[in-house]
């Protein structure tokens, strides 16, 4: 196969869910036994650890280092294929494999900042024509591509996410929070419904019983999103994995009211540590994870509180959601998707 380059732009970025996805499949790539040569700007994070060569070239971070720096080193090393797992890479730049998660600038602009929604609603359409293969982690966001950027579906293939291994081989530390709660992972994002979440909590009156809403999930400036006080007041900011890990393993369950995904990670961690999963009655979510989860209409706080509720008071339904979890964690690997990856690298 020879050696694989990787854009690794997000090596400078926090992680949430695309930099997971990226990290995962270079380690798991790297398992299977594929040379990989990560190209990066010189300042990376140094929760990466990867057991690869990086070379750090340039001066820039960010756009400017992707759509120049990066193309004149690539040019100068005789064009090699490029892996984009998160952006996109240099727009001009043919000889690359890219990923599209999935297209909600298109549908909600709502939701993010105008330089960010403008600038991926412009360049999007030009880089997934350009590109050898386009990425992406479900049957929805594939259809989505093929709707709106008139992609052949051939062109198109589907890399699913999975658990990271800090969540099922590492031994769990005490929960960062004492008592009973519930749990939310998710950016500050408007697509992740936290508002109605809060009312939601709010109704079903289980505050008077002491469990507590937990939120775990940073700020971004892509979204454009003001936050409540009842959203600052309950959430944690960025939580590192181990501890992460802890939160989803002592919570009596997982809410993720999300009104748009591609994928949707927290709840496949949640569930590998057997936490009873809600999640938005939305076609993903259905694809991905069937009846693996109670469902519930993002758009009705009664409907998330009654799903609350239930979860929360039904034993027998709620062990019935921690054994379909168990087993529905078992379709998705990051081994599983590397293996896949490889084989349309060598196609190519």
């Amino acid at each position: 196969m020879g050696i694989i380059f990787i854009n690794g732009r997000f090596l400078t970025q926090n992680m949430t869910g695309i930099q997971r996805f990226s990290y995962e499949l270079c380690k798991a790539l790297i398992n299977n036994g594929i040379e990989i040569i990560i190209l990066a700007p010189k300042k990376i994070k140094k929760d990466y650890k990867l057991n690869c060569r990086i070379i750090r070239l340039g001066i820039f971070s960010g756009i400017l280092w992707e759509q120049f720096e990066l193309p004149i080193f690539l040019l100068m090393h005789k064009s090699p294929l490029l892996l984009n797992f998160g952006s996109p890479g240099p727009l001009f730049y043919s000889n690359r494999i890219v990923t599209v998660h999935d297209i909600s600038f298109y549908f909600h602009p709502e939701w993010f900042s105008w330089v960010y929604r403008t600038y991926y609603r412009l360049i999007t359409p030009v880089f997934t024509r350009l590109s050898k293969k386009v990425i992406t982690v479900s049957e929805f966001s594939k259809s989505e591509i093929k709707r709106w950027l008139h992609i052949p579906d051939n062109k198109i293939v589907i890399i699913n996410n999975g658990v990271s291994e800090a969540f099922v081989n590492n031994p769990l530390k005490p929960a960062l929070t004492k008592g009973k709660y519930i749990l939310s992972v998710a950016s500050l994002d408007p697509r992740k419904n936290l508002d109605s979440l809060v009312e939601a909590y709010r109704l079903s009156g289980i505050e008077r019983e002491d469990i507590r809403l937990v939120l775990a999930g940073r700020s971004s400036p892509l979204f454009n999103m003001k936050m409540s006080d009842e959203i600052i007041a309950n959430s944690m900011g960025y939580v590192p994995d181990e501890e992460l890990a802890a939160l989803y393993a002592n919570a009596m369950l997982l809410v993720y009211p999300s009104l748009y995904e591609g994928f949707g990670i927290p709840p496949l961690e949640a569930m590998s540590l057997g936490c009873p999963v809600i999640l938005s009655d939305i076609p993903v979510f259905r694809e991905l994870f069937g009846e693996a989860a109670h469902y519930v209409d993002p758009y009705s706080i009664e409907s998330i509180s009654e799903g609350i509720i239930k979860v929360l008071t039904n034993e027998s339904y709620r062990n019935e959601l921690i054994s379909l979890g168990h087993e529905k964690v078992k379709q998705y690997g990051w081994d599983k998707s590397a293996k896949k990856l490889a084989g349309i690298i060598k196609s190519i």
